[in-house]
């Protein structure tokens, strides 16, 4: 074979070998940012649980939604001032999301189920139509910006248990990482005494009509 014709052989098949490592580098990378997204949460909707009733376990969310009311707040003086909060539940069962807190809080009807329910108090000065926000809602928070009323409903034989988190002893917070119109998602570390809630939630936001 001439030696000009061996040379372009070789040439065609470096650059072949070349492009295709650096396809097969790609496709790595990809995949490894993809996988590392998953592992983050902030908009998965994976809870892990932890009270005296449930005991402590993975709770994989079926379904979760949320919705705003008027929060009021009185001071000393007599001074009023509002505040949005959402109300967020997360269930591992397809929740009733037809009139709102009526029938999301509907009894269990297994003891396989379980419900997580929490509420994020915004800034001051909104409402029941107030967009909800991105940010660090803290149990600690004094008023705004604040996580409360958390609890774990389980059922045990024919009546619920809601294992409420004691509020005066309730640390963490929830990370609001994405808020629109339509959902809102983030993740969720909160613990008092020996009952706990950790992971990530997306829920869909419920408007009246």
């Amino acid at each position: 074979m001439p030696r000009r014709r061996i040379y372009k052989t070789l040439e065609r098949t470096f650059t072949f070998d070349r492009t295709s490592a650096l396809a097969l580098a790609f496709v790595v990378l990809a995949c490894a940012l993809f996988l590392e997204g998953c592992g983050k949460g902030g908009g998965g909707n994976s809870l892990h649980v932890k009270s005296p009733a449930t005991t402590e376990k993975d709770l994989a969310v079926k379904s979760s939604y949320a919705f705003a009311v008027t929060k009021t707040f009185t001071d000393v003086t007599g001074k009023m001032s509002t505040a949005a909060s959402y109300r967020v539940y997360a269930a591992n069962y397809d929740l009733d999301s037809s009139n709102f807190a009526m029938t999301l809080d509907k009894p269990l009807t297994s003891e396989d189920q379980v419900r997580v329910v929490f509420s994020l108090v915004g800034e001051q000065g909104g409402n029941d139509e107030s967009a909800a926000k991105a940010g660090t809602y803290s149990a600690k928070a004094d008023k705004f910006m604040k996580v409360e009323d958390v609890a774990i409903v389980s059922r045990k034989g024919s009546a619920d248990n809601k294992a409420w988190l004691d509020r005066s002893a309730l640390t963490g917070d929830v990370k609001v990482t994405s808020a629109s119109a339509d959902e809102i998602s983030g993740d969720v570390d909160l613990s008092s005494g020996d009952t706990s809630i950790k992971g990530s939630f997306k829920a869909k936001i419920l408007k009246r009509r």
